[in-house]
């Protein structure tokens, strides 16, 4: 505690004030310990989730484009759908729709973590192991309603996705996950 104490000191010398007010307002959420004990399943399931989907961008951009150029009787190599991205869009253009993929993330991900440890919690009897069969409902509950509640992202990030391989004229050019919704 004191080592975090020294470092909480310096970045508030060297951040000022906004810095601090951020600061003091995490921890005192962190302090909240019934909120933060049944917010932290779903916070740590969105921030695994959106990081990643940081990581995984790149190949997804790439598979999406595959699966819309197979349907026209384009290019499924890889390798030269990635060339291709690269020559016309370049880095930013593998990610394309990442907005709505983190959207996705925070929602799907965040419920089916979420959900899954409040489901276990309800359906465990005090001083029993549980069993298979109540694990799997809970896993297919959580899961199912997270999927409902993330599609309108997943439908963001392919719109966003596929937009680039429209004719210029056609393009939305969706500015973010609202305006791809």
């Amino acid at each position: 505690q004191v080592s975090f104490f020294i470092l909480h000191s310096i970045f508030v010398l060297v951040r000022g004030d906004i810095y601090w007010v951020v600061v003091s307002c995490l921890l005192s959420f962190v302090n909240m310990s019934d909120a933060w004990k049944a917010a932290k399943p779903f916070v740590t399931g969105s921030l695994s989730g959106c990081f990643a989907t940081c990581c995984i961008q790149p190949i997804d951009m790439v598979k999406v484009r595959i699966q819309l150029g197979a349907a026209e009787g384009g290019s499924t190599n890889p390798i030269e759908v990635t060339k291709k991205l690269l020559k016309e869009d370049g880095v930013a253009g593998m990610y394309k729709g990442l907005s709505a993929g983190l959207t996705r993330q925070v929602f799907y991900t965040g419920a089916r973590l979420g959900l899954y440890d409040i489901f276990t919690e309800a359906a465990k009897t005090p001083g029993e192991k549980m069993p298979f069969w109540k694990t799997t409902v809970c896993a297919l509950t959580a899961g199912g309603l997270a999927a409902v509640i993330g599609n309108p992202a997943d439908l963001s990030l392919i719109r966003m996705q596929a937009d680039t391989m429209l004719p210029e004229a056609e393009r939305r050019n969706y500015r973010g996950v609202g305006h791809a919704l």
